[in-house]
């Protein structure tokens, strides 16, 4: 699958609302550009992750959700996918 066209989208809503507090969207391409330029910085902790491998990862996804979290506390919704 292409990833021409792909975005990557990051989207935090107000629980109690549900009205949108972020609305992030950047080209997967540019997304993968800055997963790379973040691995030579990255912490010993993620050393050991192939960037490369999540890079092919997500730019051979379909429109997938990789992260969707209430957080109660601070009455968010976070979610982050690719569409």
């Amino acid at each position: 699958m292409s990833n021409s066209g792909k975005w990557l989208r990051i989207l935090v809503t107000d629980l109690q609302s549900g009205k949108s507090k972020v609305n992030v969207k950047v080209p997967v391409s540019l997304a993968s550009f800055g997963l790379k330029m973040a691995a030579r910085y990255a912490p010993e902790e993620i050393e050991g992750l192939d960037m490369d491998q999540i890079i092919s990862a997500i730019k051979d996804s379909g429109d997938t959700k990789f992260v969707d979290v209430e957080d109660v506390e601070n009455g968010e919704h976070v979610e982050v996918y690719i569409e």
